[in-house]
């Protein structure tokens, strides 16, 4: 009975220890599924937090690149009298058109700023060159610098000058187009007499195409009304501005032998002869207008009688 008893004590705490190992080893195997499981989300959120902060910097540093040259475009503004190329890329469009008037009064303003032959003409400049590539555009160049240009700016002759000079040659048809435009004669001269900007301008206008169209474009333009014209601009109730340019005008026009001669029969020779009076007069426009006058009588539109001790010598 006791050996029994023995036995059952031994069975029992053999199936009892069997049952605890089991227990055990089941316990364990459960914790390590969850620590894995817990180590593979920690991993995935590690991962998706570093993704989102490669993608933050990524994003900061691109802004941060394309900030700079933004910053860099600011810190150097553009010259509003000077564009940075004169030509236009293939891709690049035409520049609108501004208002001719405004252009010519930019140029105007601009002009006596440029202080070396070597740098670029400035942007209305460069417009109004474009446009009067043209018949239509070069007559609204020619009229508006009659029209705008001030009188009582010394630079306004040399900006007619220069700009006729930088533009294209006119074709026949141009030419004959500003002759029925401005309609020049007699009569046209002593009209507006207190304003003689306009006059000024017509006949500095006129001077340059003269010089510029030597030969028989220049015969065809001196009509025998801008030929009045521009001998009634020498009469004493004049601005002696206006004489003094219309004087400059009929000089370019006889350099051709032609019209030389066609004025010269006009009796030019008595109106210059009162104007030469004016060679010591105090006002200095009187005065070039006198010595322009002096000169021509001595070089161009010679007087019968007139001695040649008298003559000047071209210079």
């Amino acid at each position: 009975m006791i050996v029994f008893g023995w036995a059952v004590f031994l069975a029992s705490r053999s199936l009892g220890q069997g049952l605890l190992l089991t227990l055990e080893e089941h316990i364990a195997r459960f914790l390590g599924t969850r620590g894995a499981t817990a180590t593979m989300g920690n991993s995935c959120i590690c991962r998706d937090d570093s993704g989102a902060e490669d993608s933050v910097d990524t994003q900061q540093q691109q802004a941060d690149n394309s900030a700079v040259p933004a910053a860099d475009t600011r810190s150097q503004p553009r010259d509003p009298v000077r564009p940075p190329r004169r030509g236009r890329g293939p891709h690049e469009p035409r520049r609108k058109k501004q208002n001719v008037d405004g252009l010519v009064l930019d140029t105007l303003a601009v002009i006596r700023t440029l202080v070396d032959n070597d740098q670029e003409p400035p942007y209305s400049m460069i417009t109004l060159h474009e446009m009067a590539e043209t018949d239509e555009g070069w007559l609204d160049v020619v009229q508006s610098l009659i029209r705008v240009i001030p009188l009582e700016d010394p630079l306004g002759p040399a900006v007619i000058t220069l700009l006729l000079d930088e533009c294209p040659l006119p074709t026949k048809d141009a030419l004959q187009k500003l002759t029925e435009i401005l309609n020049l004669n007699g009569e046209v001269a002593c009209q507006d007499s207190g304003h003689p900007a306009k006059h000024r301008n017509t006949s500095a206008a006129l001077g340059c195409l003269a010089e510029k169209l030597a030969g028989p474009a220049s015969i065809g333009l001196l009509s025998p009304g801008i030929l009045e014209y521009l001998l009634q601009c020498l009469k004493l109730q004049s601005h002696p501005t206006v004489m003094l340019f219309a004087l400059i005008a009929l000089e370019k026009f006889a350099q051709t032998s032609e019209n030389k001669l066609t004025i010269s029969e006009s009796s030019i020779s008595d109106r210059l002869v009162t104007l030469e009076s004016w060679t010591d007069d105090p006002d200095y426009l009187k005065r070039q207008v006198g010595f322009c006058a002096q000169w021509s009588l001595d070089n161009l539109f010679l007087k019968e009688g007139r001695g040649e001790e008298g003559k000047m010598a071209e210079e």
